[in-house]
């Protein structure tokens, strides 16, 4: 699975609001509906990643990170569990 968590991260440390994204970043500003895939996860095209790089002057691994779908399963497995634990 993809995650823009440090992409999150990384704006929030800087202080930049999506208002910012949208609107002040000429040529590279972002639509709301990219800023939302952002947001939760979903894919978003290469030109996407090039804009934000250009923006935030940063690299992909400032913005993007890999986590293999086997650790997401088991992240899952394990909230799952801790949910059905909490109900007794």
């Amino acid at each position: 699975m993809i995650s823009f968590a440090p992409f999150r991260e990384l704006i929030k440390k800087r202080k930049i609001s999506t208002y910012f994204l949208r609107t002040k970043c000429g040529e590279y500003n972002l639509d709301n509906k990219t800023i939302d895939r952002l947001m939760h996860d979903d894919s978003v095209t290469t030109y996407t990643l090039n804009s934000l790089c250009n923006i935030l002057d940063c690299g992909l691994s400032d913005i993007v990170e890999f986590i293999p779908d086997k650790q997401k399963e088991n992240e899952t497995e394990n909230n799952t569990h801790e949910k059905a634990d909490s109900n007794y």
